[in-house]
């Protein structure tokens, strides 16, 4: 099966939130590059900061959100000391799950895109739940053309 990968995620305009995070020299492996692992974290700063920007609680005693899916592809290397940028858009908003995008950066070239599926769920029956109008208004708000 060939892996998706869409070519506008590597391009730096398409991303209006940022953040950055520090390669940590426990993020190398023997070769001296950045692992897969530390790549997926990386995303991970992304997402999670991008959602705790949304100006009330998201979740609480009746909802969360999980993610249903992560695919990374590699694109270029990053060493040790250095610094990660991370962009983050939004791909497509669903009933219950949205997909978001997103671009890794290192020394001015694109090294990873990345993209995931989010999905809201009741905190009880563990069950989706639909995305609330208001914040999916404010997702789409960074919608990735």
């Amino acid at each position: 099966m060939a892996a998706s990968h869409a070519p506008h995620l590597t391009e730096r305009a398409r991303y209006r939130h940022w953040v950055s995070d520090t390669i940590r020299y426990s993020d190398t492996d023997m070769v001296g590059h950045v692992n897969n692992l530390a790549f997926a974290a990386y995303c991970e700063t992304g997402r999670t900061r991008f959602m705790h920007e949304f100006p009330k609680p998201l979740v609480g005693k009746d909802a969360q959100t999980v993610i249903a899916r992560l695919m990374l592809n590699f694109l270029g290397e990053a060493h040790w000391p250095g610094v990660v940028e991370v962009g983050t858009g939004v791909i497509a908003v669903g009933n219950s799950s949205m997909t978001l995008g997103q671009g890794l950066f290192s020394e001015g070239r694109c090294i990873a895109s990345a993209e995931s599926t989010i999905v809201m769920i009741d905190q009880v029956t563990r069950k989706p739940r639909r995305v609330p109008d208001d914040f999916r208004a404010w997702l789409l708000g960074y919608k990735i053309d």
